[in-house]
């Protein structure tokens, strides 16, 4: 049989509907071939009716093209049945679209079939359905509990994870309000607020404690977003949420072991920071004076070495005891870590009053102690003494002080005492800032550096730039005697721009001579969240021309307490775009720098110097700074550990996997002066700086 002819110019007229392809083909002949299509086909397809006629009308189908839909079409035109049904075909260009094909066959006078096909694309729908799809399975599979309301608040959905969650099946709950989940822990101003948020910006996020059907408290981490329709009305309510109760009563635990030593029952160093802070701001109304002892134990390594750390523990517990028995009620008693105690002595007047005190708890502790194994022994204490009247002094501050004072005590023979000097106002009442802010502006105020050690190639990679006052009368002055006041003032801002200023003048000369060294800088809470620190960064980059590489580390405080964690976290992603590394200082000393690990753009933890101490030969603080290194690593950030005063601290840190190291055996902090001449014109550098090279890449 032949091709059948094309159709009358009058039927063909007939069938150019707009938007609407129309295709007819012979339904007589085993391919099908098309023997008619207007021009909405030609305008869906790409093809010309010229291109088409006489092709098989499997013209569109795409190897895409799903086998059971073409199977329904075969089996449609050899049962003689009208189908509709949606499938992928294909352009004339190769692209692919979801038809919606409506399939019929169509008899002439003479009893022959035709094949009359409707098609149209459907792919927005069909995109919109498998969005819906996807949506769906998500709400059904998610570990998330969902739900969903009106804006009248009542629930109208919930997914499988919700009843997981919950413990209330979906028809427990449709057409009920959420605060069927109520704890009570929450007043009404709690969950006005957190709506109001919703309305004004759309969602709220935060904790919410509920109660599950069976009673057991549910601590939720919640997202609430409002849908609104075109017209701008909230039209539904959806609540996403995830079950933190055991992450939040573990750290609940944590937060209350991180206030104790679990040893000895003292004050822990995080715990003991912050009452001390409280205390020195309490001066301000009783100008009573407050005094700070740093303790430590003298010989008290070979009592571990010949008795065991069993033993070594039990002696720090009856000093603990006899401690607390000398002090009052309101004074401050913390055992900082190994054989370290610090006690905070408020409402004395005078540090000779202080002192007294110290007699006191030294007489005490070198009494003879009997262990549990019948032996007595004995130890002694260096005590160091740091006193204030001024408010302004902060607990750091106060804290180094006392800490040096202890360390000048150890080299006059130990079992002593010593004092040191902490800023107070003058007596000729020119106030403290005054006497800073000039000593600031007339450049006194300088850097020194220490080298930092990398432990892989053995080379200098940085220097931390440490802020010294050379002082007229008194010489050198470490940061005890000003950064509080620096930090705590108006000088805060301008401080913070010199020192990154400083720290990119060095790298330059450094640079200069073909060394890749970094600068560590520490910046204060103002300098990162005001975001200042940013823009210093990027005139400091540009001023001296750094920008092929970091050229800056900027060291974030352990004891920092950031408002907006989030922000700083912003902040401080940014700053490595404009040439600087971020280091986290003094870890290892309470909780809150696990969560600064966790959380900030780090590329380094630095250990605190006094976990460091005796590292080569206590048990105890290798396992602790063993885990610091592994958690480190595992967090992908490389470990510094400072205070190294010794090649046996300095081998058991490097055997243990730390990166990098810092101290005195590694080198001092140096004037500027002292350290162009030792590391940048020494003719022979690996004898002028200690057999270290500095580092030519980073």
């Amino acid at each position: 049989m032949g091709r059948r002819a094309a159709l009358p110019a009058t039927l063909a007229e007939l069938l150019e509907i707009p938007s609407l392809a129309i295709a007819i083909a012979d339904g007589e002949v085993p391919r099908c071939p098309l023997l008619f299509v207007n021009r909405g086909f030609e305008a869906l397809t790409g093809y010309t009716r010229n291109e088409v006629i006489g092709q098989s009308f499997r013209l569109l189908q795409s190897p895409s093209t799903e086998r059971k839909a073409i199977g329904a079409i075969r089996d449609a035109i050899k049962y003689d049945r009208p189908i509709t049904l949606t499938l992928e075909s294909r352009r004339k260009d190769g692209s692919t679209f979801w038809n919606e094909l409506s399939l019929s066959s169509l008899f002439g006078h003479d009893g022959y079939r035709y094949l009359i096909g409707f098609q149209r694309d459907v792919s927005e729908r069909e995109h919109a359905r498998q969005r819906m799809e996807l949506a769906q399975a998500v709400f059904r599979n998610t570990h998330d509990g969902i739900l969903v309301t009106d804006a009248d608040k009542h629930i109208i959905d919930t997914n499988p994870a919700f009843t997981e969650l919950t413990g209330y099946a979906r028809h427990e709950v449709i057409g009920k309000k959420p605060n069927l989940l109520s704890s009570g822990k929450h007043d009404s101003g709690f969950y006005q607020s957190m709506f109001a948020a919703v309305e004004e910006r759309g969602f709220w996020s935060g904790d919410i404690w509920n109660t599950r059907k069976d009673g057991s408290q549910l601590i939720e981490n919640t997202t609430i977003s409002a849908i609104r329709d075109e017209a701008g009305l909230i039209v539904n309510y959806i609540g996403v949420f995830r079950d933190i109760t055991q992450r939040r009563l573990n750290q609940a635990r944590l937060e209350r072991m991180a206030s104790y030593d679990p040893l000895t029952g003292l004050f822990n160093r995080e715990h003991f920071n912050t009452l001390l802070e409280r205390q020195l701001a309490s001066l301000e109304f009783t100008q009573t004076g407050l005094a700070v002892l740093f303790l430590d134990l003298d010989d008290f390594k070979p009592i571990n070495d010949s008795f065991g750390h069993t033993s070594g523990d039990e002696l720090l517990i009856e000093i603990s005891r006899r401690l607390k028995r000398l002090m009052r009620a309101n004074d401050l008693t913390a055992r900082f870590g190994g054989d370290e105690f610090v006690i905070a002595l408020s409402g004395l007047g005078t540090a000779e009053k202080a002192g007294k005190v110290a007699r006191k708890v030294l007489d005490d502790i070198v009494q003879p102690f009997e262990l549990d194994n019948g032996q007595r022994v004995n130890v002694s204490v260096s005590i160091g003494i740091a006193f204030t009247g001024d408010h302004s002094v902060t607990g750091t501050t106060l804290l180094d002080a006392a800490d040096t004072a202890m360390y000048e005590a150890k080299q006059r023979g130990k079992n002593c005492i010593a004092f040191a000097d902490v800023i107070s106002p003058t007596a000729d009442g020119e106030d403290v800032f005054s006497i800073i802010k000039g000593a600031f502006e007339r450049g006194q105020v300088e850097l020194f550096y220490q080298p930092i050690l990398s432990f892989q190639c053995n080379e200098i990679v940085g220097f931390e730039a440490l802020a010294r006052w050379r002082h007229p009368k008194q010489g050198i002055l470490g940061p005890e005697h000003f950064i509080g006041v620096i930090t705590h003032s108006a000088l805060s801002l301008p401080y913070g721009q010199w020192l990154i200023d400083q720290a990119g003048r060095m790298a330059q000369r450094f640079r200069e001579a073909g060394y890749q060294v970094l600068i560590g800088v520490n910046l204060s809470q103002d300098h990162i969240e005001t975001g200042a620190f940013l823009e210093a960064l990027s005139t400091t980059r540009t001023r001296y021309d750094l920008m092929t590489a970091p050229f800056l580390i900027a060291e974030v405080l352990e004891s920092t307490h950031f408002h907006d964690l989030d922000l700083a976290c912003s902040l401080l992603q940014e700053a490595h775009a404009l040439g600087a590394e971020v280091a986290l200082d003094d870890f290892g000393s309470g909780i809150s720098s696990i969560t600064y690990a966790s959380q900030l753009p780090l590329n380094t933890l630095k250990i605190d110097r006094t976990a460091t101490r005796h590292v080569d030969s206590r048990l105890d603080r290798q396992q602790f700074i063993s885990g610091i290194i592994h958690m480190g690593h595992a967090m992908q950030r490389q470990v510094l550990a400072e205070g190294i005063e010794s090649q046996a601290q300095l081998d058991t840190l490097k055997a243990m996997g730390c990166d990098l190291g810092q101290g005195y055996h590694i080198g001092r902090p140096m004037a500027e002066g002292e350290l162009i001449a030792r590391y940048l014109s020494s003719q022979h550098p690996t004898e002028a700086t200690g057999g270290y090279l500095l580092c030519r890449g980073h």
